[in-house]
């Protein structure tokens, strides 16, 4: 299988690979700026924060959910899309027997 579609293979074992845990926040962080820099064209990387911030990928200083996916996504050098972020934080909450249940 090829790198590109690893992610989103519904076979493959997520937590694992998208190295959610194995990311240090600064680095989670710094790749989560790399790719609001390269997603605004811009070179500034307090810009690219603010964008980040805006988004939801960072919040209070360190990466949300989606900005985990995100910082995957980029380590795994693979299409950070909207869709692809919301596909993947689907599947997670597949593994989160918690997130099946209502609150009562």
């Amino acid at each position: 299988m090829d790198n590109q579609n690893l992610l989103l293979d519904p076979t493959v074992s997520l937590l694992s690979d998208l190295g959610m845990s194995a990311l240090s926040d600064f680095h989670t962080v710094q790749l989560i700026i790399k790719h609001c820099m390269k997603a605004e064209g811009v070179a500034d990387e307090e810009f690219a924060l603010q964008v980040a911030n805006q988004k939801g990928f960072i919040l209070h200083g360190k990466a949300t959910r989606a900005g985990r996916i995100v910082a995957a996504l980029v380590d795994a050098d693979q299409d950070v899309t909207e869709f692809n972020i919301r596909q993947i934080s689907e599947r997670l909450d597949g593994y989160r027997p918690q997130a099946n249940r209502l609150n009562r």
